[in-house]
C-alpha cells in the first residue's frame, strides 16, 4: 500500500463524490456497506488513490489488507503454476479481510486468471470479506470478461469517476500547491485548470512543471512563464485547420457543415456552431474576426457571445462538457505532425 494516498488528501468534487462517499463507507464498515465496490473511470482520475485510501484506513484498524494490480495477480498465478505452489497462492489472496484489485479489465481474455479470480471472489465474499475493484469501464462494458464474473461485479455498488470540473481542478491544484508549501496566484491555477482538462495526473504534472521552471530560471510565476513551461505539454495549436475543426464538430452533432455556415438559427444548428467558435478560439487560437469568417461571415461580437455561452455550459452541464472534451481529444488525435 502507498501511504501517501489517504482520504484526507483526496480532493472531492461533483465528478467523484459518489465514489469517494462509497469508498469511505466501505473503509469504515468493511463487507457491511457495499460488497463488492466497483469503481470505474478513465486514466488518472483517482481510482488507485481511493483503493489505497481504503486499504490504509482498514490497515490502521488492524485488518489484513492486500492491494494488487490485475497484472500482478496474473503474474503471481503464472509463477504459482510454474513452481507448483498454487496452494500458497490461494492462501495469499484468500486469507485477507480486504482485497483491493486495480485495473481488473486486464484479466480479460486470460482464462486461467479469470477462473482463479472467480474462486477467490467467491471464497472472500462467502466469508464476508470486503472486495474493491477498479476498472476503466463499467462491468457491463467488460465484454471479453466471463459473464459470471461481470454479474458478480454488479452484486454491490458500481460508482464512476468522471473528469473533474473546473472548480475541482482548481481545488486540486490549490491543494497540491499548499502541500508543497508554495503560494501560487489564483490566475495561474485557473489558467492551468483551463488548459489541462482530461485528468488529474496531467493537471498535477503541469503544476510541477510550472513551479520547477520558475525555480530553475529564478523568475517569478506569471502567465507568460506558464505558457513557456507548458508549451510542449499542450497540443501544437498552430497546426489546426479551422475547416477541420468545423467538420469535426458538424460530424459530432450530426449536422452538415453547410448548415453550420448558413444563416439558420435553430437550436440544432446554433449550439454546434457556437461549439465550433469556442474550439477555434481555445484550440486554434485564431482571432475573433477569423473565427467569424470561418463560420459563414459572422461578426466578432457574435463569436464572443458564443464563446462565453459555451464556457458557461461547460461548467454547468456534465454531459455537454464530456462531449466537447471528446471533440477536443479527437481533434488533436487527428492532427498530423508538422513537416520538418
Amino acid at each position: 500500500l502507498n501511504r501517501r494516498y489517504t482520504f484526507e488528501n483526496f480532493v472531492v468534487g461533483a465528478s467523484n463524490r459518489l465514489a469517494h462517499a462509497a469508498s469511505l463507507a466501505v473503509a469504515e464498515n468493511p463487507a457491511r456497506a457495499y460488497n463488492p465496490l466497483f469503481i470505474y473511470g478513465g486514466v488518472g482520475l483517482g481510482k488507485t488513490h481511493l483503493l489505497h485510501a481504503i486499504g490504509n484506513r482498514c490497515a490502521q484498524d488492524g485488518l489484513r489488507v492486500r492491494y494488487v494490480s490485475s497484472e500482478e495477480f496474473t503474474n503471481d498465478l503464472i509463477n504459482a503454476i510454474r513452481t507448483h505452489t498454487t496452494q500458497a497462492f490461494r492462501e495469499k489472496y484468500r486469507q485477507v479481510d480486504v482485497l483491493l484489485v486495480d485495473d481488473i479489465q486486464f484479466i480479460a481474455g486470460k482464462e486461467s486468471t479469470q477462473e482463479e479470480f472467480f474462486h477467490t471472489f467467491n471464497t472472500l465474499h462467502g466469508q464476508d470479506k470486503q472486495i474493491v475493484i477498479s476498472s476503466d469501464r463499467p462491468p457491463k462494458a467488460l465484454v471479453t470478461l466471463e459473464e459470471r464474473l461481470r454479474s458478480r461485479f454488479e452484486w454491490g455498488l458500481t460508482a464512476d469517476i468522471q473528469p473533474p470540473d473546473f472548480e475541482t481542478r482548481v481545488a486540486i491544484l490549490r491543494f497540491k500547491a499548499e502541500e508543497s508549501g508554495r503560494q501560487v496566484p489564483n490566475e495561474i491555477l485557473e489558467a492551468i485548470a483551463r488548459r489541462m482538462q482530461s485528468n488529474i495526473r496531467e493537471l498535477e504534472g503541469a503544476l510541477i512543471r510550472v513551479l520547477a521552471y520558475a525555480d530553475l530560471r529564478g523568475v517569478p510565476l506569471s502567465l507568460e512563464l506558464m505558457d513557456i513551461a507548458l508549451v510542449d505539454l499542450l497540443p501544437r495549436r498552430r497546426e489546426l485547420d479551422p475547416k477541420q475543426v468545423v467538420a469535426l464538430v458538424a460530424e459530432e452533432f450530426g449536422v452538415p457543415v453547410e448548415r453550420l455556415l448558413s444563416k439558420e438559427r435553430s437550436r440544432k444548428v446554433v449550439l454546434p456552431r457556437q461549439v465550433a467558435m469556442y474550439l477555434l478560439r481555445e484550440e486554434a487560437r485564431i482571432s475573433l474576426p477569423q473565427i467569424g469568417e470561418a463560420l459563414g461571415g459572422r461578426d466578432h461580437t457574435t463569436v464572443m457571445y458564443a464563446c462565453d455561452k459555451v464556457a458557461d455550459l461547460l461548467e454547468r452541464d456534465e454531459q455537454f462538457r464530456r462531449r466537447v472534451m471528446d471533440i477536443r481529444e479527437r481533434l488533436h488525435g487527428r492532427m498530423q505532425p508538422m513537416p520538418v
